[in-house]
């Protein structure tokens, strides 16, 4: 760092940098419940993969909700990140509302909005994921 770095911009940087890390931690959580889903899909060994997927969704809506809050810690210029991440962990708790229509109460009705919606989650996700580098790059042209 130079030396106008003051203590307020260098905490500011490492709240923006867990913010981006725990968002990345969401994104592979994302990634991994397509994988999941993929695989129960196929009918072969269901039960197992469905498990699977319920607890990768629990952890990936946990660390999305800490991600919004680090996102609001980070200041005003991760600040849209932040609503968009709350926007996020709204949408991931539809799906996990949704998929447990599916899967408990048996209403496969339902798919037809968790597929879609799992493709706008990811939408979000690589946006975020976007926003995320260009504030790093932005940060380091700044030091």
């Amino acid at each position: 760092m130079t030396e106008t770095a003051t203590p307020t911009a260098l905490a500011s940087s490492g709240r923006a940098r867990a913010f981006n890390a725990l968002l990345g931690v969401t994104t592979l959580g994302i990634f991994l419940q397509a994988i999941t889903a993929g695989e129960f899909v196929s009918q072969e060994h269901r039960g197992g993969w469905i498990t699977a997927h319920n607890i990768i969704s629990n952890v990936t809506i946990t660390v999305a909700v800490i991600a919004a809050i680090a996102g609001f810690a980070a200041g005003a210029a991760q600040r849209t990140a932040a609503w968009a991440t709350v926007v996020l962990v709204v949408l991931l708790l539809m799906q996990i509302v949704i998929g447990h229509l599916i899967t408990d109460g048996k209403q496969d009705g339902w798919i037809g909005v968790h597929v879609p919606l799992a493709f706008v989650i990811f939408g979000l996700t690589i946006w975020l994921s976007i926003r995320g580098a260009l504030a790093r790059r932005a940060r380091s042209a700044a030091v």
